[in-house]
């Protein structure tokens, strides 16, 4: 697979019009798929989330794809993101003027309390009003899909008793007629939720799911074919652990209230140990200073490998979206 990444200058800005509901496209196979990706991830991800997405493109072996990037201005930035956006980035307002078959949006870390507060939600709802009348599918990651479901059909997010941060092993619900393994091993780190029973009445289908209920992946035909994650399967095997050390760091320097949980299913046994204790420690002496003796890290055998598998298959669920026909749904 050829993958084609443009950039280009930035124009003034403008609103898109309201989409056409209902709007979409059969794509011609021998033509190249041009994919717009929405990055929204903090500073300290961006370049690490748009190399994650790129690889599983070229990972995929279905078609050719010319992915293009984008950036939400009003998303607040400093200055270690400003190179890469500078670069290989260009504004949505002029996505809005280009021809897409699909999008990609990431989330963001949260800063405000709703979701409908954020300083970028009104270029968020935007993006969504124009996936739904200018793409033929479209793949909304953790906190972009909870905003496309607020904004969609008002589902306010859950805030959980404790983040979730781990590796989840997800029940495929129709594996045969979706073309998924049975189960899916995907990393989560996020602090809401979206509840199974809410997604259901809004006419939501639940593509995988933990033993336990909680929804993965979901999906519904909005004009465009909307396929939502709570998790993010493009992660690579060290994300976690870089959000893990994180999150101990912030709880170190006082900016965090409570020391953070291991992630689940995700180091060896001797890490989550020496993670353990190093807690005990943090929590016992709390000082900035002891953020160099982090203990080193080994991650569960086999984890690296079952990522893969799975984020190739639910990404290549997604791709083979494009060529399905609306009538057919």
């Amino acid at each position: 697979m050829s993958v084609v990444l443009e950039s280009g200058s930035h124009r003034p800005t403008r609103r898109p019009p309201p989409a056409a509901a209902g709007k979409s496209k059969n794509h011609d196979p021998a033509k190249v798929l041009r994919i717009a990706l929405v990055n929204n991830m903090p500073d300290a991800a961006l370049v690490a989330t748009e190399r994650q997405f790129i690889r599983l493109a070229t990972e995929t072996p279905q078609l050719p794809l010319d992915i293009q990037l984008f950036h939400i201005p009003a998303v607040p930035r400093g200055a270690e993101a400003q190179v890469p956006l500078a670069q290989r980035y260009r504004s949505i307002q002029e996505m809005f003027d280009l021809e897409f078959d699909g999008l990609i949006v990431t989330g963001n870390e949260p800063r405000a309390a709703r979701l409908d507060e954020e300083p970028y939600w009104r270029d968020m709802t935007d993006v969504i009003e124009w996936a739904m009348g200018n793409t033929t599918a479209s793949l909304w990651s953790c906190l972009a899909a909870h905003a496309a479901v607020l904004h969609l059909d008002g589902i306010e997010r859950r805030r959980l008793p404790q983040k979730t941060s781990g590796i989840l092993s997800c029940i495929v619900t129709d594996p045969v007629g979706l073309g998924l393994p049975a189960r899916l091993s995907v990393c989560h780190s996020r602090m809401n939720e979206l509840r199974r029973c809410d997604l259901l009445d809004h006419g939501y289908d639940i593509v995988s799911e933990t033993q336990s209920g909680q929804v993965d992946t979901f999906t519904k035909m909005l004009g465009s074919r909307f396929l939502l994650l709570q998790g993010h399967p493009e992660y690579d095997p060290e994300s976690l652990m870089r959000e893990y050390r994180r999150d101990a760091g912030r709880y170190l320097a006082g900016t965090r209230n409570h020391y953070p949980e291991v992630p689940e299913s995700y180091f060896d046994t001797a890490t989550t140990l020496r993670m353990e204790n190093y807690r005990t420690l943090a929590e016992r002496s709390r000082d900035l200073r002891l953020f160099d003796k982090f203990p080193a890290v080994g991650l569960r055998s086999g984890l690296e490998t079952g990522l893969a598998s799975s984020a190739r298959a639910l990404f290549g669920h997604w791709l083979s979206s494009f060529a399905v026909p609306a009538a057919q749904d």
